[in-house]
C-alpha cells in the first residue's frame, strides 16, 4: 500500500527531519510512501490536496495563512485524511480539535511520536480506501468515490465518479469488508447508498443518473439502509 503524504513546512530543516523520520517507518512497515514538501500553504492548495492520506501542517507558517487556517480550509472542501500539526508552542495545543486533527506535536519531532501517528494513519487509510492488488499493481480507490460494483464471470467492475476499474475477485470475497453503507441490490451488484438519489419500486437512482436493479430478495433491507444511511 502507497501512503501519499504532504509535509507543508517554511523551516526546512524540520521537514528534512520529518522526512528521515518518515522514510525510516516506511522500511520498517515494509509499505511504500509517496512524501511531498511545501513552503508555504498557496503552493499545497494548488495541488489536488484531497488525494494526501496525511497532511502535516506547520501551525506558524510564515504567510498570511498559517497552519490552522489551512486545516479549516481543507476541512470545508471535504479534506478526508489526517491533519497532524507541528508547533514550536505548547499553547497552540487545543486549537487543533475544531478541524478533527489527529495529532498535535512539538517541534524537534521525536521519531516514536512520528510513528506512533503513521501507525493510525496506516489503520485509517486501510479502512477508508478499497485496494485492488492485480500482479505486481497495487491501486488505492477512497470508499466515498465507489458508485457501485458488478460482478460477472468471476471479475469485479468497480466504478467510481472518475474512473472504472477491474479485478479478478467475486461479490461474495469482498462483501463482508466493505463499510456498512454499502449493500448488495442485485445477485450481482453492490450499491454505494451515499450515492443513492432516491429509491423507486426496484429501481436505485445514483447521484450521476445511473439506474441500477433491486431484486426482491434485496428490497427490504436495501431500504431499511438507505433509510438508516440518511436519517
Amino acid at each position: 500500500m502507497n501512503i501519499l503524504i504532504a509535509i507543508i513546512e517554511d523551516e526546512s530543516i524540520y521537514a528534512q527531519q520529518l522526512t528521515e523520520i518518515l522514510e525510516h517507518w516506511a522500511k520498517q512497515l515494509n509499505c511504500t510512501i509517496s512524501l511531498d514538501y511545501f513552503k508555504n500553504a498557496n503552493s499545497f492548495l494548488q495541488t489536488n490536496f484531497n488525494s494526501y492520506d496525511v497532511a502535516f501542517l506547520d501551525i506558524q507558517l510564515d504567510e498570511t495563512m498559517d497552519g490552522l487556517s489551512l486545516a479549516q480550509f481543507m476541512r470545508k472542501d471535504n479534506y478526508q485524511g489526517s491533519i497532524i500539526f507541528l508547533t514550536s508552542y505548547k499553547e497552540y495545543v487545543f486549537q487543533g480539535y475544531d478541524v478533527q486533527a489527529l495529532h498535535y506535536l512539538l517541534k524537534p519531532v521525536k521519531e516514536e511520536d512520528i510513528k506512533k501517528c503513521m501507525n493510525m494513519v496506516y489503520q485509517l487509510t486501510k479502512e477508508n480506501n478499497y485496494i485492488i492488488q492485480n500482479n505486481a499493481q497495487t491501486i488505492k480507490i477512497p470508499y466515498h468515490q465507489i458508485l457501485y460494483f458488478s460482478c460477472a464471470n468471476h471479475y469485479m467492475e468497480i466504478y467510481t465518479s472518475e474512473a472504472t476499474y477491474s479485478q479478478k475477485a467475486k461479490l461474495t470475497d469482498i462483501i463482508s469488508h466493505l463499510p456498512y453503507h454499502f449493500a448488495q441490490c442485485h445477485r450481482s451488484i453492490l450499491v454505494n447508498l451515499n450515492h443513492v438519489d432516491k429509491i423507486v419500486k426496484n429501481e436505485i437512482f445514483l447521484s450521476n443518473g445511473t439506474k441500477l436493479p433491486i431484486s426482491n430478495t434485496h428490497l427490504e433491507d436495501v431500504r431499511k439502509t438507505f433509510l438508516d444511511t440518511i436519517l
